[in-house]
């Protein structure tokens, strides 16, 4: 009797023995020199996910609906119910309807917006959330910095708030944009912008502090944005492009494709999640 109960006793800490070296491989098999960013295929909407090589976790953006969850689910580790920044564009519903769930699901560290509020259903129920979670709100400001460590930070170029009213005639042109740098490395991430701010940030500042090696086409490819001498000073390798299939607005627009057609062009209508790697000097894309 005594040695069946032996038995079970090694049997069980064999088991936990399993478990603990599972989570540990887990946890520290990361690379611990790369960047991910995730454009994630959420249909007619934006979603992307950034992991830091110190495993910061930021999610820019939620698409229309809750299949933002499953595409998270598979991003993050299963005990994983953290993540330390959402920004949130501007709050038509294709970018911040997911976002809903991810704050009822997730713990979220600090949340960045533009400040552009909008009367709906939706816009109410995260406020709400936002108020009833007590989660730090910081109100995007072009000048800011958000430092992850000492090579890797995302630079707030848009919305100068001293500005917005001058631009929120249209939600689209008060989207925050950041450029993401890890060392030699950059992510131009422009949320739906419209020519109206392409000009502005063309006009306002120097190629250098546009000209990046990825480029997240604003507005799911449409012809409102992407403007020529825009994307000249951009000069991206690699543009991506967050579109659903067979949308009714027909994104993206030839003309843009013609526009992109030097660069490495993906799109998440076709080629579904899109993960590009980096160690801050060479790039590698998953698609």
């Amino acid at each position: 009797m005594f040695f069946k109960k032996q038995q079970t006793n090694y049997f069980i800490l064999l088991i936990l023995l399993v478990v603990v070296v599972w989570i540990w491989s887990i946890v520290f098999s990361q690379d611990d020199h790369s960047l991910e960013v995730t454009f994630l295929d959420v249909g007619q909407g934006d979603a992307i996910f950034i992991e830091t090589p110190r495993n910061q976790q930021i999610l820019i953006d939620g698409g229309p609906d809750k299949t933002i969850l499953e595409k998270v689910s598979r991003e993050m580790p299963f005990y994983d119910k953290k993540i330390d920044l959402v920004i949130l564009t501007h709050p038509d519903a294709d970018h911040l309807t997911g976002l809903i769930s991810i704050l009822e699901h997730y713990q979220i560290g600090h949340i960045i917006t533009s400040g552009l509020e909008k009367d709906t259903v939706a816009y109410d129920r995260w406020r709400d959330l936002i108020e009833a979670k007590n989660i730090p709100l910081i109100l995007a400001q072009s000048g800011q910095k958000i430092i992850f460590q000492e090579d890797l930070f995302l630079e707030i170029l848009w919305p100068d708030q001293s500005l917005i009213n001058s631009f929120s005639d249209k939600a689209n042109n008060v989207s925050v944009v950041g450029r993401l740098i890890y060392d030699q490395t950059e992510f131009l991430l422009t949320g739906d912008i419209e020519k109206k701010v392409e000009s502005y940030l063309a006009g306002h500042l120097s190629a250098e502090k546009l000209e990046s090696n990825i480029f997240k086409a604003p507005h799911h490819g449409s012809k409102t944005s992407s403007s020529q001498n825009f994307l000249r000073m951009v000069n991206p390798e690699v543009a991506v492009i967050s579109v659903g299939v067979d949308n009714r607005f027909k994104h993206p627009d030839s003309v843009v494709l013609d526009r992109l057609s030097d660069a490495r062009l993906f799109r998440t209508d076709q080629d579904d999640n899109i993960k590009i790697l980096t160690d801050g000097n060479a790039i590698e894309i998953r698609p």
